[in-house]
């Protein structure tokens, strides 16, 4: 049976009227430093260069400020009109910023703006290459499905080297198979094109440098995208994130191995060891909604953890019990019996005989016959269980922002909020 996971959305409250501005950036200020109407803003906006405007909606955005939409689209149209001054700085702050403020540009704003961010490939730093994939994640920004090989391609391997693999070989080498791809793709170009050469250009000198805060979020972003990169890509990010295992906080590291479940990737077993011992070591940080998250990913990935790793884990799940909600201790329920348990041996099933008394994590599971059904490991028809994920599937959006769908047919939401500061 396959377990979804759910967990409650977060959103920015609108506190920007569509007349008034009670949090305006600096830089819109009057000259007696009172801050200006969105009328005002708007007549401002045509003065400003490229780095003012990006700074601007960087500022409403880093002070949980959503301006109303005419004026997020007279921010963004004159963005558009000046993308081709935009350095890389000003181009990872904007995206970040529309995607903190879920504001969803123009399709022609996103096509001029993945351009540009295609012509500043070589200048982007780690963390404004990860901000950028970020963005894409958050709003949505999917590239295309790669289309079918013809024959002829079947027969020459060479041919259909994409330019992540190509980046392999070196900068100049990836710069070159990138050019090549694009101009290739240049008449089916679509959503998110752009990803590619971004995810080509990270390993091409793989992720010398890189930042474990900006590993984590390339990571997570194609986990939200449910793009699976290449394995030239893999092959680099693999040893490049096990360099960084003590520098990732637990949230990264549930992140780390929530993404890399979503994508179905194939994962050598040391590696996947070494990360959950380096798990293991920090399980005192480790709230119940991180716990529930490694649980789920591990078993998703067809890994069992070593004894030891178990027991500390069972220890924990018992430590806090009482912090779990009911869809997370059916995930630990369901991932513990993927690790060998019997339900009737199952921590889950344990504590939640031993309570004296009903919590909200009990009424949760009682009202949702899938949640039973798990924690209690009852077996359903096909049919009906079909009926149960169509109906149940569909419920929320994850605080890491994810997205319906997953790894091996599962179908989960989401891993824990990521740090997205610019």
């Amino acid at each position: 049976m396959n377990m979804t996971y759910r967990s409650p959305a977060t959103t920015i409250e609108p506190q920007l009227s569509s007349n008034s501005s009670s949090s305006a950036p600096p830089c819109l200020h009057t000259d007696c430093g009172a801050s200006p109407s969105s009328r005002e803003i708007q007549e401002i906006l045509p003065h400003l260069t490229p780095k003012q405007l990006a700074e601007a909606v960087w500022y409403f955005a880093q002070h949980d400020t959503k301006p109303s939409t005419d004026l997020m689209d007279a921010i963004a149209d004159s963005i558009h009109g000046k993308l081709a001054q935009c350095s890389g700085q000003d181009l990872s702050n904007t995206l970040w910023a529309f995607a903190t403020l879920k504001y969803q540009p123009t399709e022609q704003w996103w096509r001029d703006f993945e351009l540009q961010v295609f012509g500043a490939l070589t200048d982007l730093t780690d963390r404004q290459l990860a901000n950028l994939l970020w963005g894409f994640a958050v709003l949505e920004r999917r590239p295309p499905p790669p289309p079918s090989p013809s024959p002829q391609q079947q027969q020459t391997p060479s041919s259909s080297t994409g330019p992540a693999e190509a980046a392999s070989t070196g900068p100049s080498a990836g710069s070159t198979a990138a050019l090549d791809w694009l101009s290739e793709r240049e008449e089916r170009r679509g959503s998110g094109w752009v990803l590619d050469p971004l995810l080509a250009h990270s390993c091409a000198g793989g992720f010398q440098g890189y930042s474990a805060s900006s590993l984590h979020l390339l990571v997570w972003s194609l986990g939200k995208l449910h793009h699976l990169p290449p394995a030239a890509w893999m092959e680099a990010f693999l040893p490049a994130a096990e360099a960084q295992f003590f520098r990732f906080t637990p949230t990264e590291l549930a992140n780390i191995l929530w993404a890399l479940a979503k994508l179905g990737a194939t994962l050598p077993s040391d590696w996947l060891d070494k990360l959950l011992l380096v798990a293991q070591w920090r399980f005192p940080s480790f709230p119940a909604r991180l716990l529930s998250i490694v649980a789920w990913s591990t078993a998703t990935l067809n890994h069992r953890p070593q004894l030891e790793w178990l027991m500390c884990f069972e220890e924990q799940v018992r430590a806090k019990f009482l912090d779990f909600t009911g869809h997370e201790l059916a995930c630990v329920a369901w991932s513990l019996r993927c690790f060998g348990f019997s339900t009737r041996h199952n921590a889950v099933f344990y504590m939640l005989q031993k309570q004296q008394s009903f919590l909200a994590a009990d009424f949760e599971i009682l009202s949702n016959p899938k949640l039973l059904r798990q924690v209690l490991g009852w077996k359903a028809a096909a049919r009906s269980e079909e009926e149960a994920e169509a109906a149940e599937g569909s419920d929320g959006e994850a605080a890491g922002e994810g997205e319906s769908g997953g790894a091996n047919g599962r179908r989960i939401f989401g891993g824990e909020d990521v740090n997205r500061a610019s």
